[in-house]
């Protein structure tokens, strides 16, 4: 979606590990999805939660110390506008939970992309079949081809 004419993105837990894990599919297109993205820079609403879920899916792939670096890499990303998960945001995100039977964690990136008009960007096969048409989701190779068509 478009925000003044630029686009913004929530982007779930799972591209970011996609672009990390070479053995992940779809990792060539998140990875040039992410790299797009950071280069212009966009804006990216992220709920803090996606720390603790990166940090947790890069320590069973790697390890802890090198989940922690991947950690810090993702929270210095340009454009990363961090959300705290407070109890607002747990009662939204339980209602979109609710309304579109999904997982706890993937409702709560679903709210922030509804709060701030933001596309949000998954390989999860759940939130790409539940959300729409409640609101814009794309895999990262969608998303890269819309921010490529709105460059022309």
């Amino acid at each position: 979606m478009k925000s003044g004419g630029e686009a913004v993105f929530t982007i779930d837990t799972s591209v970011y590990i996609s672009a990390l894990n070479l053995q992940e599919p779809g990792s060539n297109e998140s990875q040039v999805f992410l790299q797009h993205a950071s280069r212009r820079p966009l804006p990216v609403f992220s709920p803090t939660l996606l720390l603790v879920e990166v940090c947790a899916a890069a320590a069973r792939i790697w390890g802890t110390d090198q989940a922690e670096d991947v950690v810090q890499v993702v929270r210095g990303l340009p454009g990363q506008l961090w959300i705290p998960l407070d109890e607002s945001w747990a009662e939204e995100s339980g209602r979109i939970a609710a309304r579109h039977h999904l997982r706890g964690s993937d409702a709560v990136y679903a709210a922030v992309a509804l709060r701030y008009g933001a596309t949000l960007v998954t390989l999860d096969h759940q939130q790409l079949t539940c959300l729409q048409p409640a609101m814009p989701v794309q895999t990262p190779a969608e998303a890269l081809e819309s921010l490529l068509r709105g460059q022309s």
